[in-house]
């Protein structure tokens, strides 16, 4: 009777000592919750005046206002400038309209700013980067083709690839005749006059 010993010596006592470790290891009761009786409601008596209160009503707290979450994270940066410069052309394979070109180059000026604001004033003072790009004629527009920095006082690598991303979206004035321009542009960042009142 080998498989009635099974069951009685194995297969029993481990179905209670699984018993036994369920109802060991059970969540607790819920508490019971007792229910007073509400007060009973005294009415006011028509003989005298309402009993002076226990304790006297605290004063109203005024409210303080919320941070906003850039004030609480960290001080605002100080404002700054980005004067115009010149774009420098490296090498031509034909010729680009400077004015053209550094007026394209301004549309991404607020794009810079943003992306040397977002530091939150890591770097004080003037700052400078000057990228590099390759421009490209693609049909009447011209295309970025590729970016670095070439020269900056900011070594922070997110930084820098923010600046070159900037110039992505720019409408670029194409090379005549065809071909490619390779172009550097110097940014500045200064504080505004008025930064440090």
């Amino acid at each position: 009777m080998p498989g009635r010993f099974l069951l009685l010596a194995v297969i029993l006592p481990f179905m209670a000592l699984c018993a036994v470790g369920l109802w060991l290891t059970r969540p607790p009761p819920p508490p019971a919750f007792s229910q007073e009786p509400p007060a009973p409601s005294v009415p006011p008596s028509p003989a005298g005046p309402p009993p002076p209160p226990l304790s006297p009503p605290a004063p109203p707290r005024p409210a303080m206002p919320a941070p906003s979450p850039r004030q609480a994270a960290s001080p605002r940066a100080p404002p700054i400038v980005i004067p115009e410069a010149e774009p420098q052309i490296l090498a031509s394979e034909g010729p680009v309209n400077r004015e053209e070109l550094r007026l394209a180059i301004q549309k991404a000026v607020p794009l810079m700013r943003q992306c040397f604001e977002d530091t939150l004033g890591r770097y004080p003072g003037s700052q400078s980067v000057t990228l590099k790009f390759t421009l490209a004629a693609e049909g009447p527009v011209g295309r970025f083709q590729g970016g670095e920095v070439v020269e900056t006082t900011l070594q922070d690598p997110f930084l820098q690839a923010c600046f070159v991303d900037s110039l992505l979206d720019v409408s670029l004035p194409p090379p005549r005749d065809g071909g490619k321009v390779t172009v550097t542009y110097p940014f500045r960042f200064e504080p505004a006059p008025d930064a440090g009142r």
